[in-house]
């Protein structure tokens, strides 16, 4: 057994590992979108005999991130690099053996050599990785049945509730949109959607780092947002707020998996309230077309979520819950740090991940 980083020979058995492993489709287009996928990528190899080739039985990739970090002295902004952790497989004749440990360790040698302060990963079985350092964090959930349509919703402080546009603060006239699938179907591994002309992504990137500063939320790059972000909208749907003049002043990006709507990435610009019912409404309706009949809110504990929730959840049986997917790791920084920033994830200020920001 031999623990490495990937080569274009290993590619072939490499896929065939995560077909087993995984019903992801965007899986392998996304991992092509990083041009140095290879370098981080760490495999244990059976070597082959003969004309037999080399096959892969399991597979650890990281991918660098910059995340926002705890404030600084005088609630100076800070951030992090870190290594996001994705396609963690095994071959399922081989499991037992500890090949995912001894290729999470090799991982984080290379995240070391790279200069990460910490790692970052979303997993359903957290006992896979804890006795490898990372430890869970949680973030707020709100779920419960959709809002009937014709239901009030709960008035807030200095707010006459949220029964129509007319009157309400922020942008007027704001009309929603939803965008079509930035492709319609993927011909290969290896091709990449692209932004519609009158969907400047610019304008998407600007209302999202406006919007989300808090601990935890990662600043994206411009590669980023042109090739994996419109991956990861091509299998959601995206709902854009327009100005008369075209101009975008909110999206939002959701979801409908079975009888639930989940709502998966918000952001606003100032005055943003009837932005928030604008879309608020466009979602409300799409869930209804698309046979939902709850509603899930996974964003930070901002006035904007609460706005938001109250114009899709009905009052009775909405609920909070936690979200203990995501676990962070130190590597170059110190243990106490990094439990910090775990901690300050259910905080009221705590950013959130889209998967495209870390896999």
């Amino acid at each position: 057994m031999e623990f490495r980083t990937a080569t274009p020979a290993d590619v072939p058995s490499l896929y065939t590992l995560w077909a087993a492993a995984f019903d992801a489709p965007l899986m392998v287009p996304v991992y092509e979108t990083d041009a140095r996928r290879l370098d981080r990528t760490i495999v244990a190899v059976l070597p082959g005999a003969g004309t037999v080739p080399d096959r892969v039985v399991a597979s650890v990739c990281w991918s660098p991130r910059t995340l926002v970090g705890l404030p600084g002295p005088g609630g100076a902004a800070t951030t992090l690099t870190v290594g996001g952790v994705a396609n963690v497989a095994s071959a399922p004749d081989l499991r037992g053996r500890g090949l995912v440990r001894l290729a999470l360790a090799e991982a984080v040698t290379h995240m070391e050599a790279a200069g990460m302060d910490a790692s970052l990963l979303f997993t359903g079985t957290p006992g896979v990785y804890r006795p490898s350092g990372w430890e869970t964090f949680e973030v707020p959930v709100v779920t419960g049945p959709l809002r009937p349509d014709d239901a009030a919703r709960p008035a807030r402080s200095g707010q006459a509730g949220l029964q129509g546009q007319a009157g309400l603060p922020g942008q007027a006239g704001v009309a929603v949109r939803h965008e079509p699938a930035a492709r319609a179907a993927l011909a290969g591994p290896t091709t990449f959607p692209a932004w519609s002309a009158d969907l400047p992504w610019q304008d998407l990137a600007a209302l999202h780092d406006a919007f989300h500063a808090a601990p935890v939320t990662t600043r994206r790059t411009a590669a980023h947002w042109q090739r994996r972000i419109p991956l990861w909208y091509s299998a959601a749907e995206l709902l854009t707020a327009r100005r008369p003049d075209g101009a975008i002043a909110g999206y939002l990006v959701v979801e409908t998996e079975g009888e639930t709507l989940r709502v998966r990435e918000l952001a606003v610009g100032p005055d943003h309230t009837s932005t928030l019912e604008a879309l608020a409404q466009a979602a409300h309706a799409l869930g209804r077309e698309r046979g939902a009949t709850r509603a899930e809110v996974r964003l930070p504990r901002i006035p904007a979520t609460a706005i938001l929730a109250d114009a899709l959840l009905a009052t009775e049986g909405r609920e909070t819950t936690s979200d203990a997917t995501g676990m962070l790791r130190p590597v170059l920084r110190e243990a106490a740090e990094i439990d910090a920033l775990r901690a300050a994830t259910s905080g009221p200020a705590a950013g959130f991940h889209w998967p495209g920001d870390y896999l």
